[in-house]
Protein backbone atom coordinates (compact mmCIF):
# COMPACT_ATOMS: atom_id res chain seq x y z
CA UNK A 1 0.00 0.00 0.00
CA UNK A 2 1.56 3.35 -1.01
CA UNK A 3 2.21 5.71 1.88
CA UNK A 4 0.51 8.47 -0.09
CA UNK A 5 -2.84 7.14 1.18
CA UNK A 6 -1.76 7.83 4.78
CA UNK A 7 -3.73 11.11 5.07
CA UNK A 8 -6.82 9.25 3.84
CA UNK A 9 -6.43 6.74 6.67
CA UNK A 10 -5.95 9.56 9.18
CA UNK A 11 -9.22 11.05 7.91
CA UNK A 12 -11.37 7.95 7.57
CA UNK A 13 -10.28 5.79 10.54
CA UNK A 14 -11.26 8.26 13.31
CA UNK A 15 -14.33 9.43 11.37
CA UNK A 16 -15.54 5.85 11.12
CA UNK A 17 -14.53 5.15 14.71
CA UNK A 18 -16.39 8.10 16.21
CA UNK A 19 -19.54 7.94 14.08
CA UNK A 20 -19.97 4.16 14.20
CA UNK A 21 -19.36 4.23 17.95
CA UNK A 22 -22.05 6.88 18.22
CA UNK A 23 -24.50 4.83 16.16
CA UNK A 24 -23.74 1.67 18.13
CA UNK A 25 -24.12 3.41 21.49
CA UNK A 26 -27.40 4.96 20.38
CA UNK A 27 -28.61 1.60 19.08
CA UNK A 28 -27.86 -0.01 22.46
CA UNK A 29 -29.53 2.84 24.32
CA UNK A 30 -26.29 3.88 26.02
CA UNK A 31 -26.55 7.52 24.88
CA UNK A 32 -29.46 9.71 23.70
CA UNK A 33 -30.54 9.44 20.08
CA UNK A 34 -30.16 12.72 18.18
CA UNK A 35 -28.17 14.51 15.48
CA UNK A 36 -25.09 15.35 17.54
CA UNK A 37 -23.79 17.86 14.99
CA UNK A 38 -26.91 19.99 15.41
CA UNK A 39 -28.36 19.02 18.79
CA UNK A 40 -25.31 17.97 20.83
CA UNK A 41 -27.09 15.44 23.01
CA UNK A 42 -23.86 13.55 23.72
CA UNK A 43 -20.10 14.03 23.48
CA UNK A 44 -17.53 12.11 21.47
CA UNK A 45 -16.18 10.61 24.68
CA UNK A 46 -19.62 9.42 25.78
CA UNK A 47 -20.20 7.86 22.35
CA UNK A 48 -17.20 5.58 22.86
CA UNK A 49 -17.10 5.23 26.63
CA UNK A 50 -19.32 2.26 27.40
CA UNK A 51 -18.86 -1.47 26.88
CA UNK A 52 -18.83 -3.10 24.40
CA UNK A 53 -18.43 0.01 22.20
CA UNK A 54 -15.29 1.17 23.99
CA UNK A 55 -13.25 -1.76 22.66
CA UNK A 56 -14.11 -0.85 19.06
CA UNK A 57 -13.49 2.84 19.74
CA UNK A 58 -10.04 2.26 21.25
CA UNK A 59 -9.12 -0.21 18.51
CA UNK A 60 -9.48 2.57 15.94
CA UNK A 61 -8.44 5.67 17.88
CA UNK A 62 -5.09 4.40 19.20
CA UNK A 63 -3.86 3.30 15.73
CA UNK A 64 -5.06 6.69 14.46
CA UNK A 65 -2.64 8.38 16.86
CA UNK A 66 0.25 6.33 15.47
CA UNK A 67 -0.80 7.09 11.89
CA UNK A 68 -0.94 10.79 12.72
CA UNK A 69 2.59 10.78 14.11
CA UNK A 70 3.83 9.08 10.95
CA UNK A 71 1.87 11.62 8.89
CA UNK A 72 3.64 14.57 10.52
CA UNK A 73 7.02 12.97 9.96
CA UNK A 74 6.30 12.52 6.26
CA UNK A 75 4.73 15.97 5.99
CA UNK A 76 7.98 17.51 7.20
CA UNK A 77 9.83 15.58 4.49
CA UNK A 78 7.26 16.66 1.91
CA UNK A 79 7.41 20.34 2.77
CA UNK A 80 11.19 20.16 2.79
CA UNK A 81 11.15 18.68 -0.70
CA UNK A 82 8.82 21.48 -1.81
CA UNK A 83 11.46 23.97 -0.75
CA UNK A 84 10.63 25.04 2.80
CA UNK A 85 13.88 26.46 4.16
CA UNK A 86 12.97 26.87 7.83
CA UNK A 87 14.14 23.64 9.41
CA UNK A 88 13.10 25.02 12.79
CA UNK A 89 9.50 25.40 11.65
CA UNK A 90 9.45 21.87 10.31
CA UNK A 91 11.03 20.48 13.47
CA UNK A 92 8.50 22.28 15.67
CA UNK A 93 5.62 21.06 13.51
CA UNK A 94 6.85 17.48 13.73
CA UNK A 95 7.39 17.68 17.49
CA UNK A 96 3.94 19.06 18.28
CA UNK A 97 2.43 16.49 15.92
CA UNK A 98 4.11 13.76 17.96
CA UNK A 99 2.88 15.29 21.22
CA UNK A 100 -0.67 15.43 19.84
CA UNK A 101 -0.52 11.74 18.94
CA UNK A 102 0.82 10.73 22.35
CA UNK A 103 -1.91 12.65 24.16
CA UNK A 104 -4.56 11.05 21.95
CA UNK A 105 -3.24 7.66 23.10
CA UNK A 106 -3.39 8.90 26.71
CA UNK A 107 -7.00 9.97 26.23
CA UNK A 108 -8.09 6.69 24.61
CA UNK A 109 -6.26 4.59 27.19
CA UNK A 110 -8.06 6.10 30.17
CA UNK A 111 -11.44 6.54 28.49
CA UNK A 112 -14.06 4.72 30.56
CA UNK A 113 -11.93 4.64 33.73
CA UNK A 114 -13.52 5.96 36.92
CA UNK A 115 -11.88 8.44 39.27
CA UNK A 116 -10.92 12.11 39.31
CA UNK A 117 -7.32 11.37 38.34
CA UNK A 118 -8.35 9.41 35.25
CA UNK A 119 -10.90 12.09 34.35
CA UNK A 120 -8.17 14.73 34.56
CA UNK A 121 -5.86 12.71 32.30
CA UNK A 122 -8.64 12.28 29.74
CA UNK A 123 -9.38 16.00 29.80
CA UNK A 124 -5.73 16.94 29.35
CA UNK A 125 -5.32 14.26 26.71
CA UNK A 126 -8.14 15.43 24.46
CA UNK A 127 -7.37 19.14 25.01
CA UNK A 128 -3.70 18.82 24.11
CA UNK A 129 -4.55 16.58 21.16
CA UNK A 130 -6.95 19.10 19.64
CA UNK A 131 -4.74 22.12 20.35
CA UNK A 132 -1.48 20.63 19.12
CA UNK A 133 -2.99 19.01 16.04
CA UNK A 134 -4.49 22.38 15.13
CA UNK A 135 -1.14 24.12 15.64
CA UNK A 136 0.64 21.59 13.43
CA UNK A 137 -2.01 22.03 10.75
CA UNK A 138 -1.68 25.80 11.04
CA UNK A 139 2.09 25.63 10.52
CA UNK A 140 1.74 23.37 7.47
CA UNK A 141 -1.00 25.55 6.03
CA UNK A 142 1.16 28.62 6.56
CA UNK A 143 3.97 27.09 4.50
CA UNK A 144 1.62 26.23 1.64
CA UNK A 145 -0.07 29.64 1.73
CA UNK A 146 3.30 31.41 1.60
CA UNK A 147 4.18 29.37 -1.48
CA UNK A 148 0.85 30.26 -3.06
CA UNK A 149 1.43 33.98 -2.46
CA UNK A 150 4.86 33.60 -4.04
CA UNK A 151 3.18 32.30 -7.20
CA UNK A 152 4.05 28.62 -6.66
CA UNK A 153 0.99 26.57 -7.56
CA UNK A 154 2.24 22.98 -7.32
CA UNK A 155 -0.65 22.56 -4.86
CA UNK A 156 -3.97 23.75 -6.32
CA UNK A 157 -4.87 27.21 -4.98
CA UNK A 158 -8.36 26.06 -3.99
CA UNK A 159 -6.88 23.33 -1.79
CA UNK A 160 -4.64 25.79 0.03
CA UNK A 161 -7.41 28.36 0.42
CA UNK A 162 -9.76 25.69 1.76
CA UNK A 163 -7.09 24.73 4.30
CA UNK A 164 -6.83 28.38 5.35
CA UNK A 165 -10.63 28.67 5.62
CA UNK A 166 -10.78 25.46 7.66
CA UNK A 167 -8.14 26.73 10.08
CA UNK A 168 -10.04 30.01 10.44
CA UNK A 169 -13.31 28.18 11.14
CA UNK A 170 -11.61 25.99 13.75
CA UNK A 171 -10.22 29.09 15.47
CA UNK A 172 -13.67 30.70 15.48
CA UNK A 173 -15.20 27.48 16.82
CA UNK A 174 -12.64 27.32 19.60
CA UNK A 175 -13.30 30.93 20.54
CA UNK A 176 -17.06 30.32 20.41
CA UNK A 177 -16.73 27.59 23.01
CA UNK A 178 -15.70 30.21 25.61
CA UNK A 179 -18.98 32.18 25.69
CA UNK A 180 -20.93 28.97 25.06
CA UNK A 181 -19.59 27.55 28.31
CA UNK A 182 -20.78 30.64 30.18
CA UNK A 183 -23.99 31.86 28.58
CA UNK A 184 -25.60 29.05 26.58
CA UNK A 185 -28.95 27.84 27.90
CA UNK A 186 -27.71 24.26 27.60
CA UNK A 187 -23.95 24.50 28.07
CA UNK A 188 -23.32 20.80 27.65
CA UNK A 189 -25.21 20.62 24.35
CA UNK A 190 -23.50 23.75 23.03
CA UNK A 191 -20.05 22.39 23.84
CA UNK A 192 -20.92 19.01 22.31
CA UNK A 193 -22.08 20.65 19.07
CA UNK A 194 -18.84 22.62 18.86
CA UNK A 195 -16.79 19.51 19.70
CA UNK A 196 -18.35 17.32 17.00
CA UNK A 197 -18.10 19.98 14.31
CA UNK A 198 -14.55 21.00 15.23
CA UNK A 199 -13.56 17.34 15.07
CA UNK A 200 -15.01 17.13 11.57
CA UNK A 201 -13.04 20.18 10.47
CA UNK A 202 -9.86 18.88 12.11
CA UNK A 203 -10.13 15.54 10.33
CA UNK A 204 -11.21 17.18 7.07
CA UNK A 205 -7.88 18.98 6.91
CA UNK A 206 -6.14 15.62 6.43
CA UNK A 207 -8.33 14.92 3.42
CA UNK A 208 -7.07 18.17 1.89
CA UNK A 209 -3.52 17.13 2.75
CA UNK A 210 -4.06 13.92 0.79
CA UNK A 211 -5.10 15.99 -2.23
CA UNK A 212 -2.00 18.15 -1.83
CA UNK A 213 0.29 15.11 -1.61
CA UNK A 214 -1.36 13.67 -4.69
CA UNK A 215 -1.10 16.89 -6.70
CA UNK A 216 2.64 17.13 -6.01
CA UNK A 217 3.12 13.40 -6.73
CA UNK A 218 4.68 12.91 -3.30
CA UNK A 219 6.23 9.47 -2.94
CA UNK A 220 8.27 7.79 -0.25
CA UNK A 221 11.05 5.38 -1.06
CA UNK A 222 13.13 3.38 1.40
CA UNK A 223 16.65 2.50 0.29
CA UNK A 224 19.73 0.97 1.83
CA UNK A 225 23.29 1.78 0.88
CA UNK A 226 25.89 -0.74 1.89
CA UNK A 227 29.47 0.43 2.05
CA UNK A 228 31.61 -2.06 0.20
CA UNK A 229 35.15 -2.37 1.44
CA UNK A 230 37.82 -4.31 -0.36
CA UNK A 231 38.87 -7.44 1.44
CA UNK A 232 42.32 -7.62 3.01
CA UNK A 233 44.75 -10.16 1.69
CA UNK A 234 45.67 -12.84 4.19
Amino acid sequence: MPLRVLPLLVFFVPAIGANLSLWWSQHLGLVPDCNVYLEGCTSISAAGRYEPVIFFFRALIIPTAVLMMLFWRLTCCWLGELGERSRTRLAVMEAIGYVAGLFLILYATFLGSDGDGYRLMRRYGVTVFFAFTYLAQLLATGVLYARLRAGLTDVAPWVVRTMVAGCALMLLGGLASIPAAEWALDRSAANNIIEWNLSGLLMGWFLLAWLAWRQTDFRVRFTTERARRPGRAG
